[in-house]
């Protein structure tokens, strides 16, 4: 009997077609060639006293590497650390320093102080002065302790009249495009919640200030920088961050040159971390503690490899 497909081709007869015969799994088991050898394969047999000698040196030598191994990695982490913390802080560095130019020839540097001191604590001020003339050349740089002063004083102060000239006021020639720069320090410490407010009166507490900024969204945290000369006071600036990104930015357009308490509040997004970018990390070790914690690697590194060092020697002398 033939059978034919939809496409023509045909099967073969049912009495040729061969069926495959299952064999059940079942029977005696039979032990095969290899099971008179011991059951372990890592069976140690006795050294030679030479032998044990040169397993002792091995050790040491492997020790000794490992030591040496882990020691230079973390030199090397440290190194690498330490590398970045110093090119964030000069980036901050240049970020926290401003050109004042077309300053009046009667405007000291403590009047210029005054007047750029609401956006944030100033650590120098350098007029350059002409020797012929004994008076200044119309410019200056200010150094911000925090960029963020920085960033308020060049959007609010360009353009503005003081001493009968209108202020040019902008980046140092060095750092003409901030804003990459900006959003690299924004991104790296996910600042983005966060605002830096300036220009807060010396009565206000944390808490006077949390319950004027939670109105436009729930608040993280709000900090606002201690006063080391004046016990449970604080130098009139800090952080707010907040648990969103809108809230902040609502904060920033509301409450930016905002009068609270007689005095003009300055608000920007953060740039930089609350409490600064130090120049060394703490969880670098000092040498006696990194010398402990390689040697005890290299103690665990050197009992892995111990068992297969004899197990060369062994295999090598059978």
């Amino acid at each position: 009997m033939m059978f034919v497909l939809n496409n023509g081709s045909s099967l073969p007869p049912l009495n040729l077609i061969t069926m495959a015969t299952v064999i059940e799994a079942n029977g005696p088991v039979y032990n095969g060639p290899g099971a008179s050898k011991p059951s372990s394969p890592f069976v140690l047999c006795n050294l030679e006293l030479s032998q044990r000698a040169a397993v002792e040196k091995a050790k040491k030598y492997a020790m000794e590497q490992s030591i040496r191994s882990v020691l230079l990695r973390q030199t090397q982490s440290q190194q690498s650390l330490q590398l970045n913390n110093i090119k964030k802080n000069q980036t901050v560095a240049l970020l926290n320093r401003v050109y004042v130019g077309s300053i009046a020839y009667d405007v000291k540097e403590d009047s210029l102080k005054q007047v750029f001191s609401p956006f944030g604590p100033i650590k120098s001020v350098n007029l350059s002065w002409d020797p012929s003339t004994q008076k200044h050349k119309g410019f200056a740089f200010l150094e911000f302790e925090y960029p963020e002063a920085a960033q308020l004083a060049i959007d609010q102060m360009n353009g503005t009249s003081f001493g009968g000239r209108q202020l040019k006021v902008g980046r140092p020639s060095n750092l003409t495009n901030a804003e990459p720069v900006i959003n690299e320090l924004v991104n790296e410490h996910n600042l983005h919640n966060r605002i830096y407010v300036a220009g807060i009166h010396l009565d206000l507490t944390e808490d006077d200030v949390s319950l004027v900024f939670e109105a436009f969204g729930k608040i993280v945290f709000c900090k606002l920088q201690p006063d080391p000369t004046r016990p449970m006071r604080h130098r009139g600036f800090g952080y707010i961050e907040y648990e969103s990104t809108q809230s902040a930015a609502d904060a920033v357009g509301s409450m930016n040159q905002f009068n609270l308490g007689g005095q003009l509040l300055r608000v920007c997004k953060a740039i930089s971390p609350p409490d600064g970018i130090s120049s060394a990390s703490s969880s670098n070790l000092p040498p006696a503690a990194a010398v402990a914690a390689a040697s005890a690697t290299a103690k665990v590194l050197s009992m892995e490899t111990e068992q297969v060092i004899i197990d060369i020697i062994a295999s090598s002398s059978s």
